[in-house]
């Protein structure tokens, strides 16, 4: 394995929310928001991609922001973030609510400004990307140069992703993060390696696919897929720890496999703590490197 030096910054577009816990904790988080502070704690370069708005939350994001050395680039003069709220069921099990601020809008003059080099990953979720809010940002995604290098993880609204959104992405260098079901849903039934192969072909374009017992597969068009974790994958969603990890790599230059491969080993690392919030350490994600 390659020494881990990560050197190319990281672009990560996405949410920064209030998360309010039933105990009435108050706390930042969001999907991208995590993202980028466990990339940060693992000294990895971050561009800021999330909008922040001007209201109470907006405030207590910046503030974390800055003491995470993380300066803001995108801002809503009307509107404040958005919050999820933790709340009690009737059986006992926790539920979100989602209450969407500004973190859902996006505006093509805004993102142009942000400092992109022919290095700067970008990573981004499908949840961004859907709907008319998600224009903006589908638009300018992919109209960026084809060797801009990009992760995307459309998770469970893959579906609501057309063809001609993939159509435009053919032929530059992105990456895609799918669980089995997802794969389906992209790529057609019957044999998943079989369909994930032909999509990456038809739009030469990566896939990642987690296959729950089938372990984890590298589709990049070529007759065989590669397999680079065997044996079950417990974490069968694209979980933030398994993106941590590959965007760490592909910072440090590593090749996709080997990335995929660190980004599997992060993923176990945060596994061996369910419920923790702390970010494991680089000598516990890297103790081979």
């Amino acid at each position: 394995m390659n020494e881990f030096l990560a050197v190319k910054p990281v672009l990560v577009l996405g949410s920064a929310i209030g998360e309010v816990a039933l105990t009435q904790e108050r706390k930042i988080g969001g999907s991208a928001f995590n993202i980028a502070r466990a990339l940060m704690h693992l000294q990895v370069p971050v561009i800021n991609g999330m909008p922040v708005g001007n209201g109470d939350w907006g405030a207590a994001i910046e503030a974390e922001m800055e003491q995470m050395g993380l300066p803001v680039l995108l801002r809503h003069g009307q509107m404040d973030n958005g919050q999820c709220l933790i709340q009690a069921s009737s059986n006992g099990e926790s539920v979100l609510v989602i209450e969407p601020g500004c973190e859902t809008q996006w505006n093509k003059a805004q993102l142009s400004t942000l400092p992109l080099t022919e290095d700067t990953l970008i990573y981004i979720s499908g949840e961004q990307l859907v709907g008319d809010n998600g224009e903006a940002l589908r638009d300018w995604l992919t109209r960026l140069p084809f060797d801009q290098r990009r992760l995307i993880v459309p998770g469970s609204y893959v579906g609501q992703l057309d063809e001609d959104f993939f159509a435009m992405l053919s032929d530059s260098h992105s990456l895609l993060m799918l669980n089995r079901s997802e794969t389906t849903t992209l790529c057609g039934t019957g044999d998943v390696l079989a369909a994930a192969r032909g999509f990456a072909s038809a739009h030469n374009l990566t896939l990642i696919c987690q296959l729950d017992r089938d372990g984890i597969w590298l589709c990049d068009g070529d007759a065989q897929a590669l397999q680079i974790a065997g044996g079950s994958v417990e974490d069968a969603s694209p979980s933030d720890a398994r993106c941590v990890g590959l965007l760490a790599g592909l910072s440090a230059g590593w090749s996709v496999p080997q990335a995929v491969d660190l980004a599997n080993r992060v993923a176990a690392e945060w596994g061996a703590n369910p419920g923790s919030v702390e970010v494991p350490s680089r000598q516990q994600c890297f103790p081979h490197v």
